[in-house]
């Protein structure tokens, strides 16, 4: 039997976008130029609260940009990726697609 070693280098994965919930918010934002708090809560599944600090991690990396307005009086809040989100997240699933290669 012959044995292969590849490169599974885990410093490749970037911290931040390898959890579970903040991984789950940046691809379901990633099919949408934009996508609303409640909507996005509602995708991954999670709580107002922990959705808030999630976007706020995400942001201050710089992966997504929270936009804030008022409609029809209540405040609404978008989330959208960055060019540095989109270029991670595609980094990232390189990574592990090349990682799960069998």
């Amino acid at each position: 039997m012959r044995t292969v070693y590849k490169r599974f280098n885990h410093k490749q994965i970037d911290p931040v976008v390898h959890n579970r919930l903040r991984l789950a918010i940046l691809a379901a934002v990633a099919h949408s130029d934009e996508v609303d708090f409640m909507s996005l809560k509602n995708a991954v599944q999670t709580t107002d609260g922990n959705l808030h600090i999630q976007l706020k991690k995400l942001a201050e990396a710089g992966l997504i940009i929270i936009n804030k307005s008022l409609q029809q009086s209540r405040q609404q809040t978008n989330v959208a990726l960055t060019n540095k989100g989109f270029t991670t997240l595609n980094e990232y699933k390189e990574t592990i697609r090349g990682w799960l290669e069998i």
